[in-house]
């Protein structure tokens, strides 16, 4: 039997959620993270995941899937995978979640995210994230932080900054 990695666990724990993203967060350590200028290169999640070298500085592109409860930290999904609520997604009007992408199978969907972890000299901030100056799922996001590899090749990214844009369809 084959123990999972900590990012399938919370990739898992998200399949399928009713995941509001709640309240507006306005954690000063929070707000230190957000970049007021976009990052001009960067690579999607995908090339990422099969490019990234642990200890790395990167700068990766993706959609918000799903925020982590209580923690600053979110799922970065690849932009190629189509949520449920983009144009000519046969759920387009009908999926009350369409962050979880739970119209493409989860070994896919689990292939193409990447977890963004905010963290502080402590540690992870237990703070929500989701909701600071209006992020919420499906927004467009370029993080840029350092690089963590599993042996599985999963990828965590310690942020050391962000910006995004937010998605008008949700």
């Amino acid at each position: 039997m084959r123990i999972l990695s900590p990012l399938s666990l919370v990739l898992l724990s998200f399949a399928c959620s009713d995941g509001g993203s709640g309240g507006s967060p306005s954690s000063a350590r929070l707000e230190g993270f957000v970049s007021a200028t976009a990052e001009a290169a960067n690579v999607t999640v995908l090339e990422a995941r099969r490019d990234a070298r642990a200890g790395s500085e990167i700068v990766v592109r993706g959609r918000v899937q799903d925020f982590v409860t209580g923690a600053a930290a979110f799922v970065l999904i690849d932009e190629s995978l189509r949520a449920c609520s983009d144009e000519g997604d046969p759920m387009e009007d009908s999926c009350t979640t369409p962050w979880d992408y739970c119209c493409i199978p989860s070994n896919e969907v689990a292939a193409a995210c990447a977890l963004v972890e905010f963290r502080d000299e402590q540690g992870l901030i237990l703070e929500p994230i989701a909701g600071l100056r209006g992020l919420d799922h499906l927004d467009t996001v370029i993080v840029r932080g350092v690089a963590e590899v599993d042996a599985d090749k999963n990828l965590r990214i310690a942020a050391r900054s962000f910006t995004f844009t937010p998605n008008r369809k949700r």
